[in-house]
């Protein structure tokens, strides 16, 4: 797990538990081979067991997340749709910084992280 941000910020993902982020990516990948099956699989299940919407800091500004995106230029990435003021905006899943309460789901998100920071 990551511990704390090259800005010294400590990443939302800090306080969960290991075993249950290690959980959550084991059920993701249970039948993947390779990294494109492993990153489809986690994918998959951000998209079936997150709720959305939810809130989050990206640049420490306070934003909505509403959806989630299969990339556009990152094969192995993960894009988050964020309201700010009315206006939405793309931003990489890593860039954003979840605030309590976290949403269902959100141990799939972290095994995204954790995964992603290992490739």
């Amino acid at each position: 797990m990551p511990g704390k941000a090259k800005t010294g910020v400590v990443k939302w993902t800090e306080s969960l538990d290991e075993h249950q982020v290690r959980e959550a990516f084991e059920d993701a990948v249970v039948d993947a081979y390779g990294e494109h099956e492993q990153h489809s699989g986690l994918l998959t299940m951000v998209e079936n067991e997150v709720k959305f919407p939810f809130s989050a800091k990206v640049l420490g500004e306070l934003v909505r997340v509403v959806a989630m995106e299969w990339p556009e230029d990152d094969e192995l990435g993960l894009d988050f749709v964020c309201e700010r003021n009315g206006e939405r905006h793309r931003v990489e899943a890593r860039s954003a910084d979840l605030v309590p309460p976290f949403p269902d789901g959100h141990l799939y998100i972290a095994a995204y992280l954790d995964w992603k920071r290992c490739l």
